[in-house]
C-alpha cells in the first residue's frame, strides 16, 4: 500500500474521531414558564446527585419556584414537570458524556434538550459538568438556542 494513502486513511480516522460535544433540543414556550408556574423536578436515582443540585441552583439563581419529587412520581397536570438523566464516562478522566432533560405541562411534552460528548480525541469533553448542565437549562428555558450553547462550549 502506498504510504500517502495510508496517511490519508489515518488522518481521516483521527479527524472523524474528533467530534465535539453538542446540544440539541427545543425550548419551553415562555408563556408556560414565565407566568409563575411552579416546577416539579423529578429526581433520577441513577444520575449523580450533583446533576440535580446544579439544576436546583440554576432554578434558585433564576428565581423559579420548584419542588423535588421522588423518581416515579406522577406528573401534576397544572405544573411544569422536568425529568432528567445524566451519564458520566471515563476516558483518562471522568466527564459528562450524555444527558437529557424533558419538560411536561398539562400532559404534553413542551420542551426537551440533550447533550452529547462523544468519546473521541476531542479534549473539549473534559469540562465543567455544572456548566454543561446550566447550558442545557439555558436551552430548555429559551435563554439560548442549542446552536448558541454548542458554540459557547
Amino acid at each position: 500500500m502506498n504510504w500517502k494513502v495510508l496517511i490519508v486513511c489515518v488522518l481521516a480516522m483521527l479527524t472523524s474521531a474528533c467530534a465535539a460535544p453538542r446540544y440539541s433540543g427545543s425550548a419551553i414556550s415562555q408563556d408556560i414558564h414565565e407566568n409563575g408556574t411552579e416546577i416539579v423536578l423529578i429526581k433520577d436515582n441513577e444520575t449523580r446527585d450533583g446533576f440535580r443540585q446544579t439544576v436546583e441552583n440554576w432554578f434558585k439563581k433564576n428565581n423559579y419556584k420548584y419542588v423535588v419529587k421522588a423518581e416515579g412520581s406522577k406528573h401534576e397536570f397544572d405544573k411544569l414537570t422536568i425529568e432528567y438523566v445524566g451519564k458520566w464516562n471515563w476516558d483518562l478522566a471522568l466527564y459528562l458524556s450524555d444527558a437529557k432533560m424533558e419538560a411536561f405541562h398539562q400532559g404534553q411534552r413542551v420542551g426537551e434538550v440533550s447533550y452529547k460528548a462523544p468519546n473521541s480525541l476531542n479534549t473539549n469533553k473534559f469540562s465543567n459538568a455544572e456548566e454543561r448542565i446550566e447550558y442545557m437549562l439555558e436551552v430548555l428555558f429559551g435563554k439560548l438556542s442549542d446552536i448558541e450553547a454548542t458554540k459557547a462550549i
